[in-house]
């Protein structure tokens, strides 16, 4: 290769190496705003925010307005606490204002008015945290102590409690117990009494779909049955709404003939009437023969031969 190539290779790979970085530095600023005028401010923990890390972003309802740029452990004796420093840059042209009037001091204003900061989780599978910033319903915590950089205070949250819950998770042990699981079914499915068992289910699934044919046949025959009945029973309803009043009219007039029957009756039975009356003197009659007949019974029982010669005279009664 001549020199000349070899210097246009070279021109060629600056070229390409200041496009990329170019390219790279246009990638890495386009979180909407532009980088150049910031606001520091520092965030003060009492807690463990294991899994913040420098370059963590600040956001504002989940947009990024910031980001962190250091975190230290500090101690202040005076008031004898340990607290985690995190300090962030925050970039006021990621905010926009409608309605008022551009201030660069927009920060100042949204902590003025309760904006406070907490821990939040980015990914529950790395565990990386990030700073959010917003306004809550609890009430913020300023730490009494000096800083360099103006503070935004905290308010609580659950992570801690969720993060120490997720590491106290024993896997190893999980991992044991799955294997346990695992090893218990592979035993079970191999066993020859969960396959007979698994043919016997088979068997009566198809034994219930067999029935279930049969029943639905057997059903159809009740339905055409219970059809027919209620064609004949609604045959009797017609016939009987038809004859029923004719019936009732004969039986009305059946009534009444049997009133005017049992009123002759009782008329010609009154103790007055003259049936009555003719009644009472046979009756009458008939006592006074029977009498007459007792006597000759007792005449003849004394003297059986009075009926040819005669009764004695002198013979009682």
């Amino acid at each position: 290769m001549n020199r000349k190539s070899l210097s246009v290779s070279v021109g060629l790979f600056v070229i390409l190496t200041v496009a990329m970085t170019v390219m790279l530095v246009l990638f890495l600023n386009t979180d909407g705003f532009s980088r150049t005028v910031a606001q520091r401010y520092q965030i003060l923990f009492d807690t463990s925010i294991k899994g913040l890390s420098v370059g963590a972003p600040v956001t504002l309802r989940g947009v990024k307005i910031g980001e962190v740029i250091d975190i230290k452990t500090q101690i202040f004796h005076e008031q004898m606490k340990v607290l985690n420093v995190v300090t962030v840059d925050m970039y006021p042209d990621a905010i926009k204002e409608q309605g008022m009037g551009g201030d660069d001091n927009v920060l100042a204003q949204l902590m003025s008015q309760g904006l406070s900061a907490q821990i939040g989780l980015q990914s529950l599978l790395t565990g990386l945290l990030y700073i959010e910033v917003d306004f809550s319903n609890n009430d913020p915590v300023m730490q009494p102590v000096n800083t360099t950089y103006p503070q935004i205070p905290t308010v609580p949250n659950n992570l801690e409690e969720f993060i120490e819950r997720f590491e106290s998770i024993n896997l190893a042990e999980m991992g044991n117990r799955l294997n346990e699981v695992l090893d218990n079914v592979a035993r079970l499915t191999a066993d020859d009494r969960l396959n007979q068992l698994i043919d016997n289910v088979g068997s009566a699934f198809v034994s219930m779909e067999k029935m279930s044919v049969t029943m639905s046949e057997d059903m159809a025959g009740i339905r055409k049955e219970f059809a027919s009945m209620s064609s004949d029973a609604s045959e009797v309803t017609k016939l009987l709404k038809a004859e029923l009043p004719v019936a009732r009219h004969q039986l009305n007039e059946t009534m009444v003939q049997l009133q005017e029957t049992m009123e002759v009756a009782t008329q010609t039975l009154a103790p007055d009437s003259p049936l009555m009356y003719q009644l009472t003197e046979s009756a009458k009659d008939i006592s006074r023969a029977s009498r007459a007949v007792d006597d000759l019974a007792n005449v003849l029982q004394r003297q059986p031969d009075a009926i040819i010669f005669g009764r004695t005279t002198g013979d009682s009664q």
